[in-house]
């Protein structure tokens, strides 16, 4: 089955909720879904799926609210084992809008599609619960 690929300017998919499998957080050795909770200007912030789940649990204790755990196929077919989302700030990353379609065009990057509501709940509910953001930061994350 053949891909079609966008050209850049006309790739509109990079939006909130969309989600993307690739390389990221930029410099990662190996592919992770990303999903985009805010767009702000041309800057994509970005928080990633991780089948790591047992580490995400030691890392999250002290903000254990802010973590979407126990998530896997039957949530999202995209997952392919038992994952998490860490909702806090020292998870959330940056990157621009142009980056991602220009990883796209080059196939560096795939889009998934939108996130499922279900877990797109769970992300809202835990970035809510998370004590590393402010007030603002939580409304310009989930609004």
């Amino acid at each position: 089955m053949s891909q079609i690929i966008f050209p850049t300017n006309l790739f509109n998919s990079v939006k909130r909720w969309a989600a993307f499998k690739g390389k990221y957080p930029l410099g990662s050795k190996k592919d992770h879904i990303i999903i985009i909770t805010c767009i702000e200007g041309e800057i994509a912030k970005y928080i990633f799926v991780t089948s790591q789940v047992e580490k995400a649990r030691k890392i999250m204790q002290k903000d254990i609210g802010a973590l979407v755990d126990k998530i896997d196929g039957s949530h999202w077919d995209e997952l392919t084992k038992e994952s998490c989302i860490q909702c806090n700030k020292a998870h959330l990353h940056e990157t621009s809008v142009i980056s991602i379609k220009q990883a796209h065009k080059t196939n560096e990057i795939k889009y998934l599609g939108e996130v499922p509501e279900g877990i797109r709940k769970s992300i809202v509910s835990a970035i809510c619960a998370s004590s590393s953001f402010d007030a603002e930061e939580k409304v310009a994350l989930t609004v």
